[in-house]
C-alpha cells in the first residue's frame, strides 16, 4: 500500500510539473509544409514592450508580436500593456485583427478597421489590466482569410486551437500567407493572429525535454530594433 501511495503521489506530481511547461510538436499541413506548434498549456502569457530576459529561468518562449513602425521603431498601431493603453492617436485601420490578453486568457477578434477601439473597450482594458495589440487576423472562427499574396517568407502566428489551446505556430519553410492560413485551418486552428517576421523574426523557446534554448527565425537582422514581444512563462 505504501508503494501504491508513493506511485500515485509521483504520477500526480509529475503531471503537475509537465502541465506547467510548454510542449512542442511538429505537424504536416495538406501542402506538405511542416509546422512547429509551441503550446502554452497552463503557463502564463504576456505581451510586453520591454525586452524580455531570455536567460530568466521562468521564461519558456519569446516571439516578436506586433509590427514595428519603420519610421520611429515603435509599435505599429494602438496597444496596451497590463492596462496601460498607448498609441491611441495612431490606430492602424489596415490591421483588422486584435490579440487580447486578460487574466491569462486570450481572445482574437476583428476590430472593424479600428472602429472597436472606443472608450468602452479601452476602459475595460484599463480596469482589468488587459494587454492587446493590432495584427493581421489570418483565421477567424475556423475560416481562413482571403489572401492573394505571392511573396514567400517563413510564417509565424499565435493561435487558439479548436480545443482552446494557445499555441505559437511557425512554418519550417518560406510560404505565402494564404498557404499558411489554409494549412492551419485543416490542422485544427480556430483563430490565428499573425506575428512579426522577416528581419524581425528572432524568437526562442526552451526545449521541454532537454531544457536547452532553441533559437527560432531565419533572418534576425533587425532583432536589435524589435519593439514588442509575446512571452510564455512558468
Amino acid at each position: 500500500m505504501k508503494y501504491l501511495a508513493y506511485l500515485i503521489f509521483t504520477v500526480v506530481s509529475f503531471t503537475g510539473l509537465v502541465a506547467q511547461t510548454i510542449s512542442v510538436e511538429t505537424k504536416q499541413g495538406k501542402s506538405g509544409t511542416a509546422y512547429t506548434f509551441i503550446k502554452k498549456n497552463t503557463c502564463t502569457i504576456a505581451f510586453t514592450d520591454k525586452r524580455p530576459d531570455a536567460t530568466d529561468k521562468t521564461v519558456l518562449a519569446i516571439i516578436p508580436a506586433a509590427f514595428t513602425n519603420l519610421e520611429n521603431y515603435k509599435i505599429d498601431g494602438i496597444y496596451a500593456v497590463n492596462g496601460t493603453v498607448e498609441n491611441t492617436s495612431v490606430i492602424n485601420t489596415s490591421l483588422g485583427g486584435v490579440f487580447y490578453i486578460e487574466n491569462n486568457k486570450c481572445k482574437i477578434f476583428q476590430s472593424g478597421k479600428g472602429k472597436l477601439f472606443k472608450d468602452s473597450l479601452l476602459n475595460i482594458a484599463k480596469t482589468t489590466k488587459a494587454s492587446f495589440f493590432q495584427q493581421i487576423q489570418c483565421i477567424e472562427n475556423g475560416k481562413a482569410a482571403r489572401f492573394s499574396d505571392k511573396k514567400i517568407f517563413q510564417r509565424r502566428g499565435i493561435a487558439i486551437l479548436k480545443d482552446n489551446t494557445i499555441a505559437i505556430i511557425e512554418s519550417t519553410q518560406a510560404i505565402t500567407l494564404k498557404l499558411f492560413s489554409d494549412d492551419l485551418v485543416l490542422l485544427g486552428v480556430k483563430q490565428l493572429i499573425y506575428t512579426d517576421m522577416g528581419a524581425w523574426d528572432e524568437g526562442m523557446y526552451k526545449d521541454p525535454a532537454a531544457g536547452n534554448t532553441i533559437i527560432i527565425g531565419k533572418d534576425l537582422s533587425r532583432t536589435a530594433k524589435q519593439s514588442n514581444w509575446i512571452v510564455f512563462k512558468k
